[in-house]
């Protein structure tokens, strides 16, 4: 899970991971329920070809060039959100390996947030719609990731911690690895901010880095060394 405030980088984050995941050879399933399809692929676009997503549109025959030469396959899907449960998504997994034999090798849900919740109590409802989706991931093998929002709080917060969650509590504890990014109003205009490891079942966690991020083209740097905070 990523979890940040409203327009500080989380989308730009998955798909620079889901770009990157690619360029590593593995099968992307990205699901948006957010941003359109075609929006969504051309920030997978300016991220890979390093060209701003405004100016994208017109280097089509480097995009052509570019997804032929790709180790690994892209496939973006749309749902509309609040109508969009999770085993529509299941559904079209499967339809996807019987089909056209494309089995992912990581899922993408932008997010998980947008799927329909028909409890008549909010909380409780989005709190089983996670634990569904961890489930799944076990079933498939494949990890799930997904942007998630922090509260107004976090707006004004160095670092994004549990306390800065927006909804259930129990998204934290879902999550095998959640991950913060804080960007403050200045880290907007200059371009950094800072990734938090709030949980992480597979090593350690409580670091923070410092990272750059083009907004532009979706091109984020993290720092090796830990800041101290």
């Amino acid at each position: 899970l990523f979890f940040g405030s409203p327009g500080g980088g989380k989308s730009w984050s998955i798909i620079a991971n889901a770009a990157n995941d690619a360029k590593l050879g593995y099968n992307v399933l990205y699901y948006t329920l957010e941003l359109s399809e075609t929006y969504v692929g051309k920030r997978m676009d300016a991220h890979l070809l390093g060209i701003p997503v405004d100016k994208i549109s017109k280097h089509r025959a480097e995009i052509d060039e570019m997804m032929k030469n790709l180790p690994g396959k892209i496939i973006i899907k749309g749902f509309p959100s609040g109508k969009t449960t999770l085993d529509d998504l299941e559904k079209h997994t499967e339809r996807l390996k019987n089909q056209y034999d494309f089995v992912p090798d990581v899922i993408y849900i932008d997010y998980i947030d947008l799927l329909k919740n028909n409890s008549k109590d909010k909380l409780e409802g989005s709190e089983e719609i996670y634990v569904n989706a961890r489930g799944w991931a076990g079933e498939m093998q494949v990890p799930i990731i997904s942007p998630s929002q922090a509260n107004r709080t976090a707006e004004k917060s160095e670092i994004i911690e549990g306390d800065n969650i927006s909804g259930t509590y129990s998204k934290l504890m879902t999550g095998d690895i959640v991950i913060s990014l804080a960007r403050s109003r200045k880290d907007k205009l200059k371009g950094t901010g800072r990734w938090y490891f709030m949980k992480n079942r597979f090593g350690p966690d409580g670091m923070t880095f410092g990272t750059t991020i083009d907004t532009s083209t979706g091109n984020i740097e993290v720092f090796e060394d830990q800041l101290d905070i």
